[in-house]
């Protein structure tokens, strides 16, 4: 069973991944102001209709907390399973609607003890599945690295279908990967596989 300790590292883990992604995926999100124009609308309206759009002022980049990133390492846990019954594109699916509501309500979290026993929870019924799988199936930790692997490439290409640049999607990705796999004991590769 994973430790408290391992599931508070993971989601710290999980956090640090998702800071640099979280405005991408939530662009007004955790009280930030919204993006003001640089150039008023009375003036580019002077100038004419062929000015470029404006540009945007953002807030600084909003840090994501560790009781979000033990919510989004229990989607990651469900995507697990998901592959496991065979549901993994249902899941892939509903993945680009949950990851941006779970940093949207970031604020209203619940308590962090609360979601970190939810995560061990949810990472236990996991190895339970693992361990109830039929005998012909690939040992459990081999079989574990396989699907987080997985995991790692169902999780950068929901990032890329929700905008967020590749060089910011592959390490969020990864990271995530790592995290789950630190659940389990698992020490990827830096590639995550």
């Amino acid at each position: 069973m994973p430790t408290d300790y391992a599931c508070h590292t993971a989601a710290e883990q999980a956090a640090h991944c998702l800071t640099p992604v979280c405005s991408a995926l939530v662009p007004d999100a955790h009280g930030a102001p919204g993006e003001a124009e640089v150039m008023p609308v009375v003036l580019r309206n002077y100038l004419g209709a062929g000015r470029p759009a404006p540009t945007t002022v953002r807030a600084g980049t909003a840090v994501v907390g560790v009781a979000t990133g033990a919510l989004v390492l229990r989607i990651c846990l469900d995507g697990l399973r998901a592959e496991m019954e065979g549901t993994l594109a249902l899941w892939h699916g509903q993945l680009i609607q949950r990851l941006p509501e779970v940093l949207n309500r970031q604020k209203t979290a619940a308590r962090e003890w609360q979601v970190l026993q939810d995560l061990q929870s949810d990472a236990q019924e996991v190895l339970t599945y693992l361990a109830r799988r039929e005998r012909g199936a690939a040992p459990g930790a081999r079989m574990l690295g396989g699907q987080v692997a997985l995991l790692e490439d169902a999780l950068c290409g929901a990032l890329r279908r929700l905008s967020v640049p590749t060089e910011s999607a592959e390490p969020c990705a990864s990271g995530l990967a790592k995290a789950v796999g630190s659940l389990f004991g698992l020490a990827l590769s830096p590639t995550g596989h």
